[in-house]
């Protein structure tokens, strides 16, 4: 085997510092052992410290994890493969028995609301507010991954269970008159089912090719809980601050972020009998 065909593949397991450098001496010692005899057993070792890694940082895991499978791998001779084995079949018995208890998977704390349950479809659970920076970064995969069995929840059941959560805020569609919201969970791509458009959240712009976005403009993150309206002069995208009922454009143009109408033509903003509430406030400085 290839000594630099070696470290990159151990460079895959996103490990920095001294958690490198002791992923490292394991496979190494492995490796020196004849437990590992070929690349694609390389391979799929990372791929498992890459896992186990992930779980550590959720909290899945003690943190001290690793340093006890550094020690039984050195000095107690066991083998890498082993250890992950065990490892695994003494998380299945451990999370067979918070299913039956409902326990949060991450936190290890009881589900006392029920409102506040996430079911992933392989019926690992979670609290919603544990799993929530999970979902915002599933990026363009339409899936959320469990971090336990890395089984999929389709994106669908994503928004079916966490619409009602008050962690999760909501966007709306950027069509000027349009009233449709989403959860922005870090797709790429939204097609409102209202008014039927397609909009690219990544170079906010409509209708392009697949991986053919505008990079002409430069334009800001598309973050959870963001609103923005798409102006009827330019086509560029405004984003709604502090409320504001209008939407104030580079392009000069200031339009009611309720319809997308221009600026005092429409009567969203107006307060109801606004003629009449000046006529009595007249009324009442005349007479008194």
């Amino acid at each position: 085997m290839n000594i630099y065909t070696i470290i990159e593949f151990i460079k895959l397991s996103e490990q920095r510092g001294i958690e490198l450098l002791i992923d490292t001496l394991i496979i190494g010692i492995e490796i020196g052992r004849k437990n590992i005899e070929n690349q694609n057993q390389i391979k799929l070792m990372v791929e498992q410290l890459t896992t186990l890694k992930k779980k550590i940082d959720l909290n899945i895991y003690q943190p001290f994890l690793r340093d006890e499978i550094f020690d039984r791998v050195l000095n107690k001779n066991e083998k890498l493969d082993d250890i992950l084995i065990d490892l695994q079949l003494e998380f299945q018995r451990k999370s067979k028995i918070k299913q039956q208890s409902n326990i949060c998977e991450i936190c290890n704390q009881p589900i006392n609301n029920l409102n506040e349950k996430f079911n992933a479809q392989c019926k690992h659970q979670f609290h919603q507010q544990c799993v929530t920076p999970l979902i915002q970064a599933i990026g363009n995969n339409n899936c959320f991954k469990c971090p336990l069995c890395g089984y999929t929840t389709l994106q669908q059941e994503l928004e079916r269970q966490i619409k009602d959560n008050p962690n999760i805020k909501r966007s709306c569609c950027p069509t000027p008159q349009c009233t449709k919201q989403f959860s922005y969970l870090g797709q790429e791509i939204y097609r409102c089912l209202e008014c039927g458009k397609r909009y690219c959240l990544k170079c906010q712009s409509q209708g392009h090719l697949v991986n053919q976005c505008n990079n002409s403009i430069k334009t800001a993150k598309f973050e959870m809980g963001d609103n923005y309206k798409e102006c009827p002069r330019c086509k560029l995208w405004v984003k709604q601050i502090n409320d504001e009922k209008n939407l104030h454009c580079t392009c000069q143009y200031i339009f009611c972020f309720g319809c997308g109408q221009k600026e005092g033509t429409c009567s969203c903003n107006k307060a109801p009998g606004g003629i009449f509430q000046s006529l009595a406030w007249i009324k009442r400085k005349i007479i008194g």
